[in-house]
């Protein structure tokens, strides 16, 4: 054959598999043929989980699951942009029907505008929104049910794609199951809401959104401050920023925990939400206020886990700093993934945590318990008291000594706990409804006569150790974190909040564990398909590292001359309307001036030197990644193409 003929053969041959993979794309792809799927991300980002193929398969299949999706494919109304998700959630709804042998039957419906369909989706309380001034609405949401227990995802955001599994595994978790797990919640502060009293014209503060999520999936019982029992239902207890707790309550947990509970606490050094939430008398009414104490600990406990606590020292980490009130400060800790524990079930897959005036948690190992820790600060971190975190808000940071090493942020202790109460029960504070008042002294006329009185002291029968060695407490240093501004944050379609970080997640996690579930953790943390440039800001992180001293020793001297010149500068004298000043504080002003000058010079010039360097890493990577791989392939295709010349040649 001559060489012309073998490249047409060559060139129709080209073109048939070109032909042959439009066709199978068309007929898999588009039609959706066979459902055919071949997943070749790294992290299997589109095949169900581990714990969704487990929870199917509890499934009862004399009380089958059934999913009605509904989805506008109306193309004059339906956005380009949804057009695609809206696909791929039916992919994945027919992999759930598959997986599921036949205990899961998807029905698809198209809810276009005028249609009956519409109608169903309204009456199945799909969420629509509008498009068009007409006022037709595109609908994107599905029920799951089972019997007479139904579950409803509204609208399934795009922004939130990564959620999509878990909404769905949860949802039919949850109808599948007939009861609710009990958890219990203790706080200082009315996270868990307050109900409007009859004629109120304002309404009480809302429940935080954790709270929110807990009663989607759990009976939630507030447990008050001041209990002294806790019920032996409550599966998992949720303490946080017990501020100012009493040795009764601190002695109810511990028995809680010894008699088979588990509990999940967030203390906290200094809370800003505390702080907000604390309201001062009114004179006006006569209505008292409501103070609440910005540290919060559990130092009886503390002592019996091995943990110590100092709550008036927040920890500042410069390398971590995250944005508050418009700027970056070393106190409100943006935690990447590095910096978390990844093989632990509570946080594996997490790649953010958001803490705000964090403390820290010293270790002291004790007998029968292991401590895994769970969050971490960088090395460039040190504790500073609260006066001086709370002056950050307001100031730069001066004078900072990094500790040059990691400080513990968050732990799960697991093992045999031992009583923190070893005496037993502790008696009430004096004054309090159990003593009758202040105590009586001993010398006063009737002391003995009421010491006859006195009933015997009842015979201890509090528990001294836990039961078995599979008892959990996760505890972290920051209350704020569970706020749901450092939560949550307003998803771009206008359509609701969507999950922000690891925070929420990580609380699910722990709940989720503690009750003894664990498949749903496996598809939360799954890893989005959205991968953030963390390198960038590592390598950021990294140059501002080798600058950072210069910058704060610059920051200190302009400090200090602010405050000489704030002293030196003369005053105006009110009565002769002239200043008063003599030469020589004149001139020493007009240096320290030209002194801070040349400070705001060098700061700018190292500010300048930082964004240089960054931005030639920046090109190098982008040089590597644009000419390099390409011209690695060349010399490939080269290499390829001198062998087949040589062979040729030799033939």
């Amino acid at each position: 054959m001559s060489a012309s003929n073998k490249n047409a053969a060559a060139g129709v041959t080209t073109l048939l598999i070109i032909a042959v993979i439009f066709a199978l794309n068309f007929l898999v792809g588009g039609v959706g043929f066979g459902n055919l799927r071949l997943d070749l991300t790294e992290d299997g980002l589109f095949t169900l989980s581990q714990g969704t193929k487990n929870i199917l398969s509890r499934i009862n299949v004399d009380e089958p699951v059934t999913i009605k999706f509904y989805a506008t494919n109306d193309d004059r109304v339906m956005p380009n942009i949804l057009k695609p998700h809206a696909r791929s959630i039916e992919d994945l709804l027919l992999e759930y029907e598959k997986q599921s042998n036949g205990s899961v039957s998807l029905e698809v419906i198209h809810p276009n505008p005028d249609t009956d369909d519409e109608d169903k989706a309204k009456d199945d309380e799909i969420r629509g929104m509008q498009v068009n001034q007409e006022g037709d609405q595109i609908y994107l949401g599905l029920t799951v049910q089972c019997l007479d227990r139904k579950e409803v995802l509204p609208f399934l955001n795009p922004e939130d794609a990564t959620a999509f599994e878990y909404d769905v595994s949860r949802a039919i978790a949850k109808v599948i199951k007939p009861t609710k797990t009990v958890i219990g919640l203790m706080s200082a502060m009315p996270i868990g809401g307050v109900p409007s009293m009859p004629f109120q014209q304002q309404r009480g503060p809302e429940a935080w959104a954790i709270v929110q999520q807990l009663r989607a999936d759990y009976e939630v019982r507030e447990v008050p401050m001041t209990t002294d029992k806790i019920d032996s239902d409550i599966t998992v207890l949720l303490v946080v920023h017990p501020a100012d707790i009493s040795k009764t309550a601190e002695f109810a947990i511990d028995q809680y925990l010894l008699g088979g509970g588990n509990v999940v606490a967030f203390v906290d050094p200094q809370s800003l939400l505390a702080q907000a939430m604390s309201t001062q008398p009114n004179p006006m009414t006569g209505q008292p206020g409501s103070m609440i104490n910005t540290s919060s600990d559990l130092p009886s406990l503390f002592k019996a886990w091995g943990i110590s606590f100092q709550k008036d020292m927040v920890l500042a980490d410069m390398n971590y700093r995250g944005n508050l009130q418009g700027r970056l400060m070393p106190t409100a800790l943006q935690l990447p993934g590095k910096a978390i524990n990844q093989d632990d079930r509570v946080t594996s897959g997490l790649q953010s945590f958001t803490l705000i005036n964090a403390g820290v948690l010293n270790i002291d190992r004790k007998e029968g318990l292991d401590v895994i820790t769970l969050a971490t600060s960088s090395e460039a971190s040190e504790l500073i008291d609260t006066a001086a975190a709370d002056k950050l808000r307001r100031e730069p940071m001066v004078n900072f000594t990094a500790s040059g090493k990691k400080q513990v942020l968050g732990v799960r202790i697991a093992g045999k706990f031992k009583t923190a109460f070893p005496d037993g029960k502790p008696a009430a504070a004096a004054g309090s409804k159990e003593t009758g008042g202040p105590e009586q002294d001993a010398s006063a006329p009737g002391a003995a006569a009421a010491v006859a009185k006195t009933p015997e002291k009842k015979a201890d029968n509090s528990l001294k150790e836990s039961k078995d060695s599979e008892r959990n407490v996760i505890l972290f240093s920051d209350a704020d974190m569970l706020y749901d501004a450092f939560c949550l944050k307003q998803g771009e379609l206008g359509v609701g909040l969507v999950t922000n970080g690891g925070n929420l997640p990580m609380l699910l996690n722990a709940v989720e564990v503690l009750v003894g579930g664990g498949d749903l953790i496996q598809v939360r943390n799954r890893k989005s398909p959205v991968r953030p440039f963390i390198k960038l800001k590592e390598m950021r992180e990294t140059v501002e590292e080798k600058y950072r001293p210069q910058l704060i020793q610059l920051e200190k001297e302009r400090q200090e001359l602010a405050e000489k010149l704030s002293k030196a500068r003369p005053q105006l004298d009110l009565k002769k309307g002239a200043l008063i000043v003599d030469q020589g504080t004149m001139n020493n002003i007009k240096e320290m001036e030209k002194n801070s000058k040349t400070i705001d010079k060098e700061v700018r010039n190292i500010r300048k030197e930082v964004n240089k360097e960054v931005e030639f890493r920046k090109t190098l990577i982008k040089t590597l990644n644009v000419l390099v791989v390409p011209l690695l392939v060349g010399v490939v295709g080269l290499v390829f193409a001198m062998q087949r010349r040589t062979r040729t040649a030799a033939a």
